[in-house]
């Protein structure tokens, strides 16, 4: 694990410096507050704070064990999980557009609660339902914000 963690913390540390290089072109500041580069600058210094977090840690956690090397497994045994995932979010971005968020998402937490995770009928239901009033309330009531309609657009009409 201590190899791991090293691995992390130096990925994630690589990814934090490429985002701040990336958002330094960006504007800090616009007279009307926070400009286009703040958050990502903001959030490119955190990860960085914490990947450094995490190699310090590792550091001081095993200075003087001795711990021999072996490869670990990446993945370990639920490797085919990791991949369902992986090939349902690819199809949920493909879908979203065309289906709506809405039934989008309906069927991608169905899938995934019923049959990767094997939840009864019961708690994929009530999942599903908390996501779609919670996401309907937050983005489309709070902040206002578009989300993609697909063919439940007539469902926009009524409301």
């Amino acid at each position: 694990m201590k190899r791991l963690d090293y691995i992390s913390g130096l990925f994630l540390l690589a990814v934090a410096v490429i985002l701040m290089f990336a958002a330094r072109k960006l504007p800090l500041m616009s007279q009307f507050g926070p400009g286009s580069g703040f958050f990502p600058v903001i959030l490119s210094v955190l990860l960085a704070s914490l990947s450094l977090t995490i190699i310090i840690q590792t550091w001081w956690k095993n200075r003087n064990v001795k711990i021999p090397e072996e490869t670990p497994k990446i993945l370990g045994p639920k490797k085919k999980k990791y991949f369902i995932y992986l090939g349902l979010f690819f199809a949920f971005s493909l879908f979203l557009g065309k289906l709506g968020y809405f039934l989008s998402m309906v069927l991608f937490l169905g899938f995934i609660l019923k049959y990767v995770e094997k939840q009864s009928w019961k708690t994929t239901c009530g999942i599903i339902l908390v996501s779609g009033l919670v996401s309907y309330f937050l983005f489309i009531k709070f902040l206002a914000v578009p989300l993609p309609e697909g063919v439940l657009s007539f469902v926009s009409e009524l409301m």
